[in-house]
């Protein structure tokens, strides 16, 4: 398979020789990969977590465009975790290992389910500022009843990856979309048979967020009418969790809107994090913020 255009492009290949990938041991075996950039003296930095079907490279605009104005962004992928505890108690340790404080998540599908799972198991105790939730869902209800999540213990690598890679869109009118499902089709080459398992076996247990332990937290919604990953009955429950949370809705993205839309996104961003700028959970660095409007 030849590469995307995405990953042949300069900006990708930039983020490859710039960006360190930082290999992060927990928990004695719990091994993160950790793409840090921007001010390190900042503790409340943007996080961003892998979704299911991708490394943390998927994020690789966001990291380039986001720290180049000053702000702090990781991007990270976790361990194989069998269950949404045992990731979030690993989380939680990547978090003190990088003596960070109270975080702001960006988290898409899975990733997104992780981030408020998170914040709800540590909601005594916050470790979350705020959330940003991509293309994402509440309850895994609806991904459960369409399999036994045992099934992907068992299942060798080649049947994992034809079974996420047959929820992509066949075909893309838009271009930025069609690039966008081009990079992540080869993302899911390069997850092995454990990571991928163990995060579907995540997503499709049967388990749902509490949202009255979140919405005290400032939260951004980033939807695209163009998605057809999620029913309009996920995007109604997502909603009903939240409802005050700041709707950002795209007319085009797809799946993968933070590579088909970046711009989009960085935007709601931005916007999203001006509201933290001047206080002790500012993601950038003293001295670099921008002047509020």
């Amino acid at each position: 398979m030849s590469d995307s255009t995405l990953i042949q492009s300069p900006e990708f290949q930039s983020f490859k020789s710039s960006v360190t990938r930082q290999r992060i041991t927990v928990e004695g075996d719990a091994i993160w990969t950790v793409y840090d950039t921007g001010p390190r003296s900042v503790r409340s930095p943007l996080l961003m977590i892998a979704p299911l079907a991708a490394t943390a490279e998927c994020y690789y605009k966001q990291v380039l465009a986001l720290s180049s104005k000053g702000i702090r962004v990781l991007a990270v992928e976790g361990p194989v975790s069998w269950t949404e505890g045992k990731w979030c108690s690993s989380f939680r340790h990547l978090l003190d290992h990088l003596n960070l404080d109270k975080v702001h998540l960006f988290g898409a599908d899975l990733g997104g389910y992780l981030a408020q799972k998170f914040a709800e198991l540590t909601f005594r105790s916050p470790m979350v500022k705020s959330l940003i939730l991509c293309n994402t869902f509440s309850d895994t209800g609806d991904y459960a009843k369409n399999s036994v999540p045992s099934l992907f213990y068992f299942m060798p690598g080649f049947a994992l990856k034809r079974h996420v890679l047959a929820s992509f869109p066949g075909n893309a009118n838009n271009r930025g979309v069609a690039e966008s499902i081009d990079f992540m089709v080869q993302q899911v080459e390069k997850l092995d048979r454990s990571t991928l398992a163990s995060r579907l076996v995540i997503c499709y247990t049967k388990n749902y967020i509490e949202p009255q332990r979140l919405r005290s937290l400032p939260i951004t919604i980033i939807e695209c009418f163009d998605n057809p990953s999620l029913s309009d009955l996920v995007q109604e429950d997502l909603h009903k969790c939240y409802p005050d949370a700041r709707k950002a809705q795209l007319k085009t993205g797809g799946n993968f809107p933070y590579l088909a839309s970046p711009n989009d996104v960085n935007v709601y961003l931005l916007i999203h994090l001006k509201d933290f700028l001047r206080s002790p959970y500012s993601p950038y660095a003293a001295g670099t913020e921008p002047l509020v409007e």
